[in-house]
């Protein structure tokens, strides 16, 4: 007869900590007074009105712009603009998960994501519609899903191709290396480039009130709100400058450039500024007072970014000597100019390169013919490139010049260098917080303890001088967290606080070094003070959930992980922990179905899948406990419980030589694994 013994459970799983996304709005100090605009719509408080108020009395202008990639940067997907191939073609990533991105009936369409075992069987599938559209199409077209009121970059990009390139799938820019999945909930910082407008929810990475269709007239103008009430009380714009709309023209070339440079200029590192928010820059307003950019000192200067076009076009020797060349000296903002022709450029350039004296300053014949009227400057001193930061798409490389045959153009940071982040604005080489907040969200993202280290050292020393920056206390306290260095967290993180009670993330933090601290009744009011300023912060639920957990109050914290996963359906911890909180309670039906999600989310957590193949033995279906243990032990290798739950799994259903393997292996990994010494002892082994 097989042993039977009862099934190891693994421990309630913690949910996981502060949501990264939060950092990419994370403030530095700002050193200068902003500057103050001399046009009346750059105030904060004037309203959007929107692309149709505009067109109502500049409808050719209107009309010209929507031919415009900028116009098409953000959409609905629906039939009438599907440009893809459906076919079926499967993008394979190589921790063992595949993707592939179809059309449904009735127009619907999605991607899926799913997992094979040896044999060849489906043992996980994902679907995801595909709801938005980012990008004109003329590079690349990513897609968005919408679930439960918050938007998610999806992992395939439809690449149109280019030159030799055919168009076709693969993963969107930053999926290869570190997957995402499913689940990269949409900054505000990048909806702010991508999109118009449109208007955030407060505290909630990826919800928005509003989305605007498209970049719209209002990016590169400012809100509208006031110039159409002066219109609508006088149809007569005055005989001199209108201050109630921002018309570029009238701006110095600097402000010029930063309406571009708002989405077209990036760095290794993006902060904004104290109590900025990703919508909040207006035209007319120096960028710098926005936000901070910062690059890598190691970086090759030939690397080229998919936005990169302003910094490039500033190393040219057409925009050094000319004083006056700009992006709208090449790029009609009101017109689509892609597919215009050479002659469309060439024009530009002839406007200050006269085709006979560049023919007559060459020294030979060759040089002389391919610079005689009609040739296409920009093919060769501005080139096509693959750029480093997206793959499968090629983008013309902004810094003007002759291209030598040695000319390196696309490069990467030079592998193993120390991370040493320089500053675009010089105002931030004096900015202490500003520098060590780059050094610390570059250090979350990237794994770099040392950035950390070195971002915490800056901030602690800006902060000894100039205390009151509530973000700076913020993520010196965060970094001190990440660092395990829990002591030292607790008094910025409650400086950052007081200076802020009502921001989530500030709270969230703050509660949690004080249960690493072991003073969890200081850590619940903080979590729910923080769910009273956004409700739908389904992560910080989820840390209140697992915090009435362990004090005991298990209906509590049902009720908790119930509301976390109704708020945010593919946050994998809110289900995972009210499954094994309704098993503990005897739900078994309740229990079963929450695990079961927990493992559609994520497919390869060890917890989960044995937790979920235990309940599934105790109700009977042995093999698929079996099937579960068996991919817990191939998503965990080193996990002693995994091997020996298959092993007695095995054991139950008769297959005493398997559970013996199974067995040996958990007692390989540590010989004092009780389960797997109990299946060895009873079939002697």
């Amino acid at each position: 007869m097989p042993v039977r013994v009862p099934f190891t459970t693994p421990a309630v799983a913690a949910a996981g900590a502060i949501a990264l996304a939060a950092l990419w709005g994370a403030c530095a100090s700002s050193v200068e007074a902003p500057a103050v605009s001399p046009f009346l719509n750059a105030r904060p408080d004037v309203a959007f009105v929107g692309d149709e108020s505009c067109a109502t009395c500049h409808g050719e202008l209107h009309a010209s712009y929507q031919d415009h990639g900028m116009a098409r940067s953000f959409y609905p997907m629906s039939e009438d603009r599907a440009v893809e191939d459906f076919s079926g073609v499967v993008v394979e990533h190589p921790d063992g998960l595949s993707y592939v991105a179809y059309r449904r009936q009735d127009g619907r369409y999605v991607q899926e994501e799913f997992r094979v075992d040896p044999a060849g069987q489906r043992v996980h599938s994902l679907v995801r519609t595909m709801d938005y559209v980012v990008g004109s199409g003329n590079a690349a077209r990513t897609y968005l899903t919408s679930i439960g009121g918050r938007l998610f970059e999806l992992p395939l990009t439809w690449y149109a191709g280019a030159g030799d390139n055919a168009a076709h799938w693969d993963f969107s820019p930053g999926y290869r290396d570190g997957n995402g999945r499913f689940s990269r909930a949409i900054p505000d910082r990048c909806m702010a480039c991508h999109n118009g407008y449109s208007e955030p929810v407060p505290f909630l990475e990826g919800a928005f009130a509003t989305l605007d269709d498209g970049i719209g007239c209002e990016r590169c103008h400012g809100p509208g709100a006031l110039h159409v009430e002066a219109r609508l009380q006088n149809e007569s714009a005055p005989d001199s400058i209108d201050y109630t709309i921002v018309n570029p023209r009238w701006l110095t070339l600097e402000r010029r450039l930063d309406i571009c440079q708002q989405c077209h200029l990036s760095g290794a590192v993006s902060v904004q500024r104290e109590g900025e928010r990703a919508f909040d820059f207006r035209p007319s307003q120096r960028l710098e007072d926005h936000r901070a950019l910062f690059q890598l000192a190691n970086e090759d200067p030939h690397r080229v970014g998919v936005i990169s076009h302003v910094d490039r076009m500033r190393r040219s020797g057409c925009f050094i000597e000319s004083g006056a060349m700009e992006c709208t000296t090449c790029h009609d903002p009101h017109d689509g100019f892609r597919d215009a022709g050479p002659d469309y450029f060439n024009r530009r350039c002839e406007s200050c390169h006269a085709p006979a004296a560049l023919a007559a300053a060459m020294t030979d014949e060759v040089l002389r013919a391919s610079h005689a009227a009609g040739s296409a400057c920009y093919s060769c001193h501005m080139p096509q490139v693959a750029a480093a930061d997206v793959p499968h798409a090629s983008f013309t490389d902004h810094f003007i010049r002759v291209v030598r045959d040695d000319d390196r153009i696309a490069g990467e940071a030079r592998p193993g260098a120390i991370a040493e982040l320089v500053p675009y604005f010089e105002r931030d080489r004096v900015d202490g917080a500003t520098t060590g907040a780059a050094y610390v969200v570059y250090g979350r993202i990237h794994g770099d303890r040392a950035a950390m280290d070195r971002g915490t050292a800056l901030l602690a020393e800006a902060l000894d001088e100039r205390p009151g920056q509530g973000e700076a206390q913020f993520l010196l306290g965060f970094a001190r967290l990440q660092l395990g260095r829990v002591g030292e967290a607790i008094g910025p993180l409650e400086e950052a606080v007081r200076l802020g009670a009502g921001v989530p993330e500030r709270l969230n933090a703050l509660a949690q070094a004080y249960e690493a601290s072991r003073s969890g009744a200081r850590a619940e009011p903080l979590y729910r003070r923080a769910l009273d300023a956004q409700p739908s912060a389904a992560n910080i639920r989820v840390n209140l959930g697992r915090l009435l957990e362990a004090q005991g109050r298990l209906r509590e914290a049902i009720a908790e992980y119930r509301r976390a996963a109704s708020d945010d359906p593919t946050l994998a911890p809110a289900h995972y922990n009210l499954g094994t909180a309704l098993a503990r309670v005897g739900d078994t039906a309740g229990a079963l179905t929450s695990l079961r999600q927990a493992v559609a989310l994520e497919p390869r957590d060890p917890a989960a899948l044995m937790n979920l193949g235990a309940l599934l033995a105790g109700a009977g279906d042995l093999q698929g406990a079996i099937g579960l243990f068996r991919r817990a032990v191939a998503a965990a290798p080193l996990d002693a419980g995994a091997h020996a739950n298959l092993a007695l799994a095995l054991a139950n259903g008769g297959d005493a030589a398997g559970a013996l393997r199974a067995a040996r292996d958990a007692l390989a990994i540590d010989p004092g694994q009780p389960t797997a010494r109990e299946v060895v002892r009873a079939l002697g082994g």
